[in-house]
């Protein structure tokens, strides 16, 4: 079982998206605790965003990502650290901020 941690924004990211779209978002976090690599696809470095270590989810017909990173260490966790739209990479470029601040 796999604990889920959040970064502070993610409400604040959950209230931009649509009804219909948040579920399927807190669907994934549900599924998370059980399998989350079942549910995820590895990122690297993508035009000087170098998210290496994290994980992505397709949402929402692949237009929405949850961008999450998997450590293992002493307590499995799934650490939420971005949702939103993968238009102009917005998400990519929110994560990379996110992880870097």
């Amino acid at each position: 079982m796999y604990k889920i941690d959040f970064y502070s924004e993610i409400p604040k990211d959950l209230d931009k998206l649509s009804n219909e779209v948040a579920s399927e978002v807190r669907d994934y976090f549900k599924k998370f605790q059980t399998d989350p690599y079942k549910y995820t696809k590895p990122l690297y470095n993508q035009g000087g965003l170098n998210l290496q270590g994290y994980r992505k989810t397709y949402v929402a017909d692949a237009k929405y990502r949850i961008i999450s990173k998997i450590e293992e260490n002493q307590v499995k966790i799934v650490e939420v650290v971005v949702v939103g739209k993968r238009e102009y990479k917005e998400v990519y470029k929110e994560a990379f901020k996110r992880v870097e601040s």
